[in-house]
């Protein structure tokens, strides 16, 4: 008994959409198809939001303050309302947290350089590349900045980090990173003096 009811109800549907149809007229259902498509894409909604890269732009800098330090390469800003993790464009430094609880070689120092560069810093700002904004882990991924001077390629100079994860397009500022890290190396600078 229901069944036949539903299959009746949806009969009336259909013939109500038909009559919809003709009352409208293809040039109104045309238009009904387009101001849904124009809604759709126009929304302002970043459909990819794990990785999407039409929402920053190369050469923008966004302003962010410190919620944690985490490491190195890897720190907590809030940003745009919220707490988010940034990961350090093109760098990786010595793990802090290791499986056998002892920090690597230089990654202590790679932590408290950024923690001073961050701290001292009136301005704190982050760029992102042309490439996909967020890793694998929801990081967003930048170039950091403290007070216009880029932290990612002061670790490189240092000595306190290395150049990885060079992963194109995110690759805009990748030979000036090697040549920071190629001068690191020949000033036995940091990890490059042993």
């Amino acid at each position: 008994m229901s069944r036949k009811r539903n299959f009746d109800l949806n009969q009336l549907n259909n013939r109500r959409n038909r009559r919809m149809i003709k009352k409208l007229g293809w040039p109104g259902v045309l238009l009904v198809v387009v101001l849904v498509a124009v809604t759709y894409f126009f929304s302002g909604e970043d459909s990819d939001s794990t990785g999407g890269s039409g929402e920053y732009t190369l050469g923008e800098f966004h302003e962010v303050t410190v919620d944690q330090l985490i490491d190195g390469d890897t720190t907590r800003f809030n940003f745009e309302g919220q707490s988010e993790s940034f990961r350090y464009l093109i760098i990786d430094t010595p793990e802090v947290n290791t499986d056998s609880g002892t920090p690597e070689p230089y990654a202590v120092e790679a932590a408290d350089r950024v923690e001073e560069l961050l701290t001292e810093a009136d301005t704190i700002e982050v760029e992102f590349d042309v490439g996909p904004t967020t890793d694998d882990y929801d990081r967003f991924l930048a170039y950091v900045y403290a007070d216009g001077e880029m932290i990612n390629e002061v670790l490189l100079r240092e000595g306190l980090a290395t150049v990885r994860y060079a992963n194109p397009p995110n690759t805009s500022y990748l030979e000036q990173f090697e040549e920071a890290e190629e001068q690191a190396k020949n000033d036995n600078a940091g990890m490059w003096s042993e």
